[in-house]
């Protein structure tokens, strides 16, 4: 009996070891996967390298329009923003006291041309006493105003240069009164009357011109044309010569001012094209360098550079802009996607494919953009390179192309 079961028992351990060399042989062998690709021929092209650079939109030109004559302020018809024509009205004065002044000087025009006509028909000598009467009440009142000139100035009313507007219309009254005494005076002793009244008659046409001349200026108008960029005039207020009423930018571009290191000024010149990238508005223009300072900005150590660009729709001062350098640039270049070529410990290598396994090759490269990079040796045009997958790539990888990703 305990024979049979040591049989038995032997007959189970040898079924079990048959059974687990059968299930051991029978594992299947796990195959490589095929990594999906895509791949791209190299082309032949051109390329560009740039360097950027940060800066700042600024008015192309400003003019700041300033009143020729003081006055006061009673109409301003510019507005911020408004684009405006050379001629047309942008601040207009007060001008009834010019416009009584030009009457005035017509009406001494008239004297003096019936003064000298009547030299030659007789009664001359009437018209030179009524001319040194009108001189010396013109004289009279330029010093009344002037007066009352020193007494608004004194209290900080008016500013110097309308006082010494004044002053000078004393002087010019004060010159002709003396000119029309010595008229009369040249007359009473017989001594060239007709030339005495020919010299009045040019000199009453000369103050008009001038009294008309005041009169245009109180009309403050465009000297050219651009873009209304700030105003200070408002109705009511006084305009005085030499301060701003209306400030305009041209219409001839815009700038880009660029702030640059010691070591990035050295690259520009004046003349040289530049590209103004310009994201608020999505727009890339071509300009010029126009300006490269000398010298450093104190207190900061760096370089002003400015590019003239022209305008675009929505472009305004103030806005962020990147001013682009050409570095570096090649023809005929062997160019593959950017995203094509890897590095690793500082040299550079892409993937292509033969039978079916990714082949790992180290080329040179030259140029880069934003799109392309330029193989200076390991490649050529024409080859197939893989642009997608490659990272997960190594020398032999089984690959598969993705559909539509074999050119």
């Amino acid at each position: 009996m305990r024979k049979r079961i040591f049989c038995w028992a032997a007959v189970g351990l040898l079924m079990l070891f048959a059974s687990g060399c059968g299930r051991s042989g029978a594992e299947p062998v796990m195959e490589e996967e095929a990594v999906a690709v895509q791949v791209e021929q190299a082309t032949l092209g051109s390329i560009r390298e740039t360097v950027a650079f940060s800066g700042e939109v600024a008015a192309g030109s400003e003019v700041q329009v300033m009143p020729k004559a003081g006055g006061r302020i009673i109409r301003v018809t510019a507005a911020v923003g408004q684009e405006v024509r050379k001629g047309e009205l942008l601040v207009e004065l007060e001008a009834r006291e010019l416009t009584m002044a030009v009457r005035q000087a017509e009406a001494a025009v008239e004297m003096a041309r019936a003064n000298l006509q009547n030299a030659k028909t007789g009664g001359a000598l009437a018209q030179l006493q009524a001319a040194v009467r009108q001189t010396e009440a013109s004289y009279n009142n330029a010093q009344t105003i002037l007066r009352r000139m020193e007494m608004l100035y004194s209290e900080g009313a008016i500013a110097l240069q309308q006082l010494e507007s004044a002053r000078l219309q004393v002087e010019v009254a004060g010159s002709q009164d003396i000119l029309a005494r010595e008229q009369l005076a040249i007359f009473e002793r017989g001594e060239g009357q007709a030339q005495v009244l020919e010299a009045q008659v040019r000199q009453a046409e000369v103050g008009l011109e001038m009294a008309q001349l005041n009169l245009s200026n109180a009309r403050i108008l465009s000297p050219v044309s651009g873009l209304v960029v700030a105003i200070t005039a408002e109705p009511g207020n006084l305009a005085s010569p030499g301060l701003p009423v209306v400030t305009l930018a041209g219409l001839d571009g815009v700038t880009v001012t660029a702030r640059l290191t010691e070591q990035a000024v050295g690259l520009f010149s004046l003349g040289m094209p530049v590209e103004a990238e310009v994201p608020a508005i999505g727009v890339t223009l071509q300009g010029e360098v126009r300006e490269v300072a000398p010298g450093a900005v104190a207190g900061n150590r760096s370089f002003l550079v400015k590019a003239q660009v022209p305008a675009a729709d929505g472009l305004r001062a103030g806005m962020f802009a990147r001013l682009r350098l050409v570095a570096a640039e090649s023809a005929e270049a062997v160019l593959l996607p950017r995203m094509a070529v890897l590095e690793q410990e500082g040299r550079h290598f892409v993937f292509t494919v033969k039978d079916g396994k990714a082949v790992r090759r180290e080329v040179t490269v030259g140029l880069q953009d934003e799109q392309f990079t330029e193989i200076l040796t390991g490649f050529a045009a024409g080859e197939k390179v893989i642009t997608a997958g490659q990272q997960f790539l190594e020398d032999g990888t089984m690959v598969r192309f993705e559909e539509g990703g074999e050119i």
